[in-house]
């Protein structure tokens, strides 16, 4: 009789230690996010930048017809020989200045363009990690084509935005 008492009372004491394990794993899994979610949001932070053409005094939106732009340090085209009105530049992410290669036609003569930023890492997400945002302190060219720049907006934090973030304007 002893005997069943004692094989009762451990195999309750079992039972619950075996419910307590339960609800403590089970609490563990509610309480933990998932940190391989895929990212959803764009990342990319690219400066905007809008052709003007200034012709006897009137300003108008432009298309360059054969755009030719490439960073300096990499050599690797970002646009080659294409038609825009508005080209979008990757500031690099671990340098204060970024130079870029740009010729808006086939006869033109080539300018630089080069950026001085701050750099700031922002925090996205888990699944996102993080982006880079910059602000803009300094854009300066050549003159070959490009006749002035205006710095429309400094903070540059999304690609994904209707106002340029510089203004090109060309006398050609």
């Amino acid at each position: 009789m002893n005997n069943t008492r004692v094989s009762r009372n451990i195999a309750q004491r079992l039972l619950l230690i075996i419910n307590y394990s339960l609800l403590i794993i089970m609490v563990a899994m509610v309480g933990c996010d998932d940190e391989t979610k895929v990212c959803d949001q764009a990342l990319t932070t690219d400066t905007h930048i809008r052709f003007l053409r200034d012709s006897a005094g009137i300003t108008r939106d432009t298309t360059m017809t054969q755009v030719t732009l490439y960073a300096l340090t990499i050599k690797d085209s970002i646009y080659r020989k294409q038609a825009v009105s508005n080209i979008f530049l990757p500031l690099s992410p671990v340098a204060d200045s970024s130079r870029f290669y740009l010729k808006v036609d086939s006869i033109s003569t080539p300018d630089t363009l080069t950026f001085r930023y701050s750099r700031e890492p922002h925090f996205i997400s888990p699944g996102c990690g993080f982006s880079t945002f910059f602000t803009l302190d300094t854009v300066i060219s050549t003159t070959n084509t490009i006749r002035s720049l205006i710095i429309n907006q400094r903070a540059i934090t999304s690609s994904i935005n209707d106002t340029a973030h510089i203004t090109l304007y060309f006398g050609i």
